[in-house]
């Protein structure tokens, strides 16, 4: 009877976990806690590779090997698979701890996922986050990309698909809508720079991946903002106006109405 190389099963089986990880993730859009959409195509292709790979190496399960097996040659690879696991059941347990029943991200929550997927928690905020300020870059001829706003009815309207590109209009041309009406669904975002009045209604912007998560948004003033706490996803309408600092010229929201967002788009929001 011919014996198993052990060995070889060792290497099926770590390529087959890794695998089924990522068919996982990517059929469930849980991949879009961790990576840019952008990112998806390459996670495939290694998918696909890592399972072709396992399919040539099933015939040589029984190719006698007169080297002992040793699992600690191969723990570099099993350790992440145990973390895999380990970090599966942890969002499995904390699946609906992101958003309270109040509309109000936990601060304890550890993880992200896209609106539609059945993980609803996102990062905490207890972490301090780097302040998007808008982009800066030119197209190389000296001239910064012109962008259309979402405008109707003489209100501008910013949504999740046009979230980014819509603040780096306004905070790149503040005076030029001054005075103009604005709606705008996001977070309640404090930080130890604003005052009790103010806020930034904001998202988690992904440049690349998790590790780089950063809040964008655009500060608002409002009276009644002491009645929504820190994380609580809120529907606001307001008139942007001009607040001039030593620092410069930026635009923040005047608000004149604001209410809980019952049923937010969580999804991270992409500035490019």
């Amino acid at each position: 009877m011919k014996k198993i190389n052990a060995e070889v099963v060792a290497k099926i089986l770590i390529l087959l976990g890794f695998s089924i990880f990522y068919l996982k993730i990517i059929v469930s859009n849980e991949i879009l806690t961790y990576v840019h959409p952008r990112i998806i195509p390459f996670a495939i292709f290694g998918m696909i590779s890592m399972f072709i790979i396992t399919l040539f190496l099933i015939s040589d399960v029984f190719y006698n090997n007169r080297k002992k097996f040793k699992i600690k040659n191969h723990f570099i690879f099993i350790f992440p698979l145990i973390m895999i696991l380990f970090m599966q059941s942890s969002s499995a347990n904390s699946a609906t701890k992101g958003i309270d029943t109040n509309g109000k991200l936990n601060e304890s929550s550890s993880t992200n996922s896209s609106s539609n997927n059945s993980n609803n928690s996102l990062p905490s905020l207890n972490s301090t986050y780097e302040l998007y300020s808008g982009k800066s870059e030119s197209d190389g001829q000296g001239q910064v990309d012109k962008i259309q706003l979402n405008i109707v009815n003489n209100i501008i309207e910013v949504n999740i698909n046009n979230f980014v590109s819509s603040l780096d209009e306004i905070l790149g041309n503040p005076k030029k809508y001054e005075g103009k009406e604005i709606e705008i669904s996001g977070f309640v975002y404090r930080d130890k720079d604003l005052k009790e009045n103010q806020f930034i209604i904001a998202r988690f912007m992904m440049v690349c991946c998790a590790a780089d998560l950063q809040v964008a948004g655009i500060e608002c003033s409002s009276g009644d903002s002491d009645s929504y706490d820190n994380g609580t996803w809120v529907k606001i309408k307001g008139k942007i106006k001009i607040n001039t600092s030593e620092d410069g010229i930026d635009p923040v929201i005047a608000v004149e109405n604001i209410e809980k967002d019952p049923t937010p788009d969580t999804s991270y929001v992409y500035p490019f």
